[in-house]
């Protein structure tokens, strides 16, 4: 080892660079408080060699940039590293907020230590930029709505506030050239600035040490840096690196949907800057720059001019400045921060949008893990996606007449709909509504349109009368006919309700069944609620199939006519919505009141993002992973 030893030295004369580390000495003795600063030095190192392995796999652009985030996650190791690049980007600046507050508190920024505090104080708000810069590389909708809303702020500065955004997100509006930029300066300009800034800060720490020991006589307590210091700042890190690993391995990364411009945007800076965004709240137009940008440079200039301050006052009143600067803005950023999450916990709103964003992830994630990401990019998974898109529809085209009601599920238009409610369409539950002589002339039926006194209602309140086992059997067949994805029908009792359909329950009087009935009466039950009776029906209700002559108000959505609101895409997604008919990860178990779905989100009628529970249903049964329970992914869409 010696001869190993004396090789190095001779080649790199690496004894001589260790020498200001061997020669560094303690006044007071080895402290745990003084491992902040080697602690922040080695989470730097771990975000550096962690971001070179996730460039390995990360693609800068548009298209790719959330896809290429969720091929890292497929794996452990990905996982774990992104984690650990995400939890210690948080664990820095937590760390840089406890190592400035102790060297405020023991004014270590004294002559001549005056460069190793500013070169400190200029590395905050850069390590904070270079977070932000971070945030909007994984391509979510999250990341994207954060960098528009700061992207604005920061445009919104006098002078030089345009040219600013301009480098930042490459326009005035976020795009493909805002990943790039936001890429060049979060794995190139800003890790290089900080670099040398961090260069020169421990240049002057290990220039001026903590104190001089030259001629001098060390006291009882003095001890060198290494090993006894050195001991300390290893178990600091390790502990902290530990709590991170565990934090990666149990809660990863957080990935929301991916951006798109039609998706909710519920814009919250990272948990670092709430206080800001609450400060914003207190100043509104050509004055906001006043809390975006006045104050935090004050507040920077005063902290940078603190060693002159401290030089021209007395020792006690020293002290107290800085106990004052310390206390203040630890009160002042925890109060803003913690109104901030207050406003936030309490505002229906807020936890409404927060909560969707959350479902629209998991959405996302699960089209992503069952089919390729399309070319044109990952927002394609939700925007062919029947169940995100179906209830926009819905609120957009049919929720003026008809309500959507289900147990987790609810949209409303008006106070008295004036159309029967969809909730659950076609399913067991719903169909046996047309049936009950007291439901049937409901609000959620026929109360508030003119059919409540019509042939129909008259006839199932005067005229319909079925034993309970022969209602069932008739259920049983129309539920047969809408051949719902998880709604199955016993093979024998739609048997014998087809029967009673066109003979007994005296149904074919006006509806067409099959070879039974005529058409153009009243709507055919032929195929009743499948997809390509809907899709029908809702191109043309006045179809002699459907209402004919009878239609009052029920428009059709033809793709084909020119004044047409809707394309053949959004129409397949509508309707397949309406049946519940979209992908699902795994077999689910459906009662007879609701069909699950895998995003969750609670009740909401201002809301119009999928739910956990879409659709009724008429018996307990499995779900099956076959192609009629495939959305926009299918090629029946």
């Amino acid at each position: 080892m010696g001869r190993i030893a004396s090789w190095l030295e001779n080649r790199t004369g690496y004894r001589e660079l260790m020498l200001p580390i061997h020669r560094r000495v303690l006044p007071d003795g080895p402290c745990w408080t003084l491992s902040t600063a080697s602690c922040l030095v080695w989470l730097l190192a771990l975000q550096v060699v962690t971001g070179l392995v996730l460039m390995t796999s990360y693609s800068p652009s548009l298209n790719n940039a959330w896809a290429s985030v969720h091929f890292i996650e497929q794996t452990p190791a990905g996982q774990m590293i992104r984690g650990l690049h995400f939890f210690a980007s948080q664990a820095i600046l937590i760390v840089f907020a406890i190592h400035t507050v102790r060297v405020l508190l023991v004014a270590a920024f004294r002559p001549p230590r005056e460069l190793i505090w500013a070169t400190g104080l200029v590395l905050i708000p850069l390590i904070m930029v270079w977070a932000v810069t971070g945030n909007p590389l994984n391509g979510s909708q999250k990341g994207f709505s954060q960098i528009n809303v700061e992207g604005n702020i920061i445009g919104g500065t006098p002078v030089v506030g345009p040219l600013v955004q301009k480098i930042l997100i490459g326009g005035q509006q976020v795009g493909n050239l805002t990943l790039t930029h936001l890429y060049a300066l979060h794995v190139g300009v800003l890790p290089l600035v900080a670099g040398l800034l961090l260069a020169l800060h421990i240049s002057q720490v290990y220039r001026h040490g903590l104190a001089s020991h030259e001629g001098g006589t060390l006291s009882a307590s003095s001890r060198p840096y290494f090993p006894y210091q050195t001991i300390r700042n290893l178990i600091v890190v390790g502990a902290v690196f530990a709590l991170l690993a565990w934090l990666a391995y149990h809660f990863g990364a957080p990935l929301d949907a991916p951006a798109d411009p039609e998706l909710p945007q519920a814009t919250r800076p990272e948990w670092y800057f709430l206080f800001l965004f609450e400060l914003r709240g207190y100043f509104t137009g050509d004055t906001e720059f006043i809390a975006t940008v006045i104050i935090p440079v004050a507040i920077l200039l005063f902290l940078l001019a603190l060693p002159f301050l401290d030089a021209m006052l007395p020792e006690a009143a020293s002290r107290w400045m800085r106990y004052a600067v310390v206390f203040g803005g630890l009160a002042a950023w925890s109060g803003l921060t913690g109104l901030s999450m207050w406003r936030d916990h309490n505002d229906p709103h807020v936890q409404a949008e927060a909560s969707a964003a959350h479902a629209l992830a998991l959405r996302a994630d699960e089209l992503a893990d069952a089919q390729a990401i399309p070319p044109t990019g990952a927002a394609a998974l939700l925007q062919n996606d029947a169940l995100t898109q179906g209830p926009k529809l819905y609120k957009q085209y049919c929720v003026s007449c008809h309500p959507y009601t289900t147990d987790q599920f609810e949209i409303t238009g008006s106070d008295e709909p004036s159309a029967p409610d969809l909730g659950g369409f076609a399913t067991r539950n719903w169909i046996a509504g047309f049936l009950d002589p007291e439901r049937i002339v409901s609000a959620a039926y026929f109360g508030n349109t003119e059919h409540a006194e019509g042939e129909m209602a008259s006839f199932v309140k005067d005229e319909m009368d079925l034993e309970a086992a022969s209602l069932d059997a008739v259920l049983a067949a129309l539920v047969a006919e809408a051949d719902l994805p998880q709604h199955h029908a016993d093979a024998e009792a739609a048997a014998a309700g087809r029967e009673l359909i066109a003979g007994e329950a005296g149904c074919t009087d006006c509806h067409k069944f099959h070879d039974d009935g005529d058409i153009g009466v009243a709507p055919d039950l032929t195929g009743y609620g499948s997809r390509q009776w809907l899709l029908g029906f809702l191109n043309n209700p006045e179809h002699d199939r459907f209402y004919g002559e009878y239609n009052d108000r029920m428009p059709g959505y033809d793709p084909e006519l020119p004044t047409a609101p809707m394309n053949q895409q959004e129409l397949d997604m509508l309707a397949d919505w309406l049946r519940g008919q979209w992908y699902r990860p795994t077999a689910i178990e459906v009662d007879d009141q609701t069909a699950a779905s895998p995003a969750e989100k609670p009740a909401d009628e201002s809301s119009d993002e999928p739910t956990d529970k879409s659709a009724n249903s008429d018996d307990d049964s499995s779900s099956k992973a076959d192609d009629e329970s495939r959305d926009t992914s299918g090629e029946e869409s």
